[in-house]
């Protein structure tokens, strides 16, 4: 019975809420606008990475050609690990063009968020961390996209005279190979970014993970050049996916039922990679210590 006679109680049960799914869409490509236009505030800086990309690239353009030269009297005709000098100069070429488009510093915002404590406030929001660092990188892909890729492409191809893939189809799997590496890229860089909330500080971590991840995806040397048990270990680990299996689709170097093999390798280490990143970040954040705020 009522304690106020004559009044009707309201006795309806709150339910917990719950964001739809087109709400949930809507919000996550809010955030691919966002950091579009964070990074667009910022795109000068951006044009001197075409002068350094280029003289990357040259570097590599000289010492090949010097190595190529060294082992065989026609360099031009000679091959190494599999590869012709033109398409050693183009694999070094499209793997720094690919590198602008996919890398970003998810591991060092992650850190400074923990460091900072600005990760306090992170939690309660009503999004998942990994899920918005995910579409924030899309973003700034977006941007560098047009911003640098694209600018390094009108620089780097006629000055070193890349060449196109043996077939006009493999421009389209070339990028969707690289969008998959986008994601690889990225949720390494989250894995390792979760590291901060045990270790606090990861600068060392990252340099060191600046030194190697060109050397293991195969940005710097073509795997093929490597012995045939470094070839095997290599196939067992995602960095191949991030640049080597992209920039061999658009050498025309996987075939038929290879190129869908390697593009499916890349989803699964994208979908694997993600689901991990989600299982560490649930650990971790049970043992959240604030720094500072």
């Amino acid at each position: 019975m009522s304690e106020f006679p004559g009044k009707q109680v309201n006795t309806a049960i709150l339910e917990p809420w719950h964001r739809t799914a087109t709400a949930s869409v809507g919000l996550y490509f809010h955030f691919i606008r966002l950091a579009f236009l964070k990074f667009l505030a910022y795109r000068l800086r951006y044009y001197t990475g075409v002068v350094s990309y280029t003289v990357f690239v040259s570097g590599h353009y000289y010492l090949y050609t010097a190595l190529f030269a060294s082992r065989v009297a026609d360099a031009q005709g000679a091959t190494i690990g599999g590869l012709s000098l033109s398409e050693v100069i183009t694999y070094v070429a499209v793997s720094w063009i690919g590198r602008s488009f996919y890398f970003n510093n998810i591991a060092r915002d992650l850190m400074r968020m923990i460091t900072e404590g600005e990760i306090a406030m992170q939690l309660i929001k009503p999004f998942h961390v990994q899920t918005v660092m995910m579409f924030e990188a899309v973003g700034e892909s977006g941007f560098r996209l047009i911003m640098f890729t694209l600018p390094i492409m009108v620089v780097i191809v006629p000055l070193f005279h890349i060449g196109g893939p043996p077939d006009s189809i493999l421009y389209l799997w070339t990028f969707i190979s690289f969008c998959l590496a986008l994601v690889i890229y990225s949720q390494i860089n989250f894995l390792l970014g979760c590291l901060a909330f045990n270790m606090k500080n990861i600068q060392g971590v990252l340099r060191a993970k600046m030194v190697s991840m060109d050397f293991l995806t195969g940005v710097v040397v073509p795997f093929t050049f490597f012995p045939e048990w470094f070839q095997r270990v290599v196939e067992w680990l995602p960095f191949q996916g991030i640049s080597y299996i992209p920039v061999t689709i658009y050498l025309g170097k996987r075939p038929g039922d290879e190129l869908y093999a390697a593009l499916l390798l890349q989803v699964a280490w994208a979908v694997g990679l993600f689901v991990a990143g989600r299982l560490v970040w649930r650990i971790s954040v049970r043992h959240v210590v604030v720094q500072g705020g």
